[in-house]
């Protein structure tokens, strides 16, 4: 700890990685997880929900549903998954749409309460229920966070977004030359 150790390199590619975005709103409870502690499978929740409507979290979403879980996803914009090809989406839609009880689009999580018979959530939006329900596990799929400050990157003089994104050119090279 505190020691410097010099690498020599003649190219080196750099592979930050990122991390998942946590709610601030969420409580410290280990029924509420992120995509790494969903993997850990501890046990197959009866209700899960997953916060956040993307690729990670629908991905995981059918796992558990596949598994017996039934789903609920909260997702603040108009629709899922908002990178891919709008037909593909539908097509996978259509193609899951047994595996969740409720698609909460247009619609947030504004509170968790953690309680011994299970995690109560709140909703605002346009389709929110009007009471809180209460589930078996959390799956918060809000997003990643890029690395690039966490390594520590712009103390080897490369250029770092402040929002941790390592900036590159056209050729995907940093600032710094190899």
């Amino acid at each position: 700890i505190g020691a410097h150790q010099v690498i020599h390199f003649r190219k080196c590619i750099i592979a930050a990685g990122s991390h998942p975005v946590h709610l601030p709103f969420l409580p410290k409870d280990p029924r509420i997880v992120d995509s790494t502690g969903a993997l850990e499978l501890r046990f197959v929740p009866r209700k899960m929900l997953v916060i956040g409507g993307g690729i990670i979290g629908l991905e995981m979403a059918t796992v558990y549903s596949a598994l017996g879980a039934r789903i609920d996803v909260v997702e603040m914009l108009d629709s899922l998954m908002p990178g891919p090809d709008r037909d593909l989406v539908k097509i996978w839609k259509n193609q899951n749409r047994h595996r969740f009880d409720d698609v909460m689009l247009k619609t947030r999580t504004v509170a968790v309460d953690a309680r011994d018979d299970g995690l109560w959530a709140r909703f605002e939006g346009e389709d929110a229920p009007a009471e809180a329900r209460r589930y078996d596990m959390i799956l918060q799929a809000a997003g990643l966070r890029p690395n690039g400050l966490d390594i520590g990157a712009d103390k080897a003089g490369i250029a770092v977004s402040a929002a941790g994104f390592i900036t590159v050119d056209s050729r995907m090279a940093s600032n710094v030359p190899h």
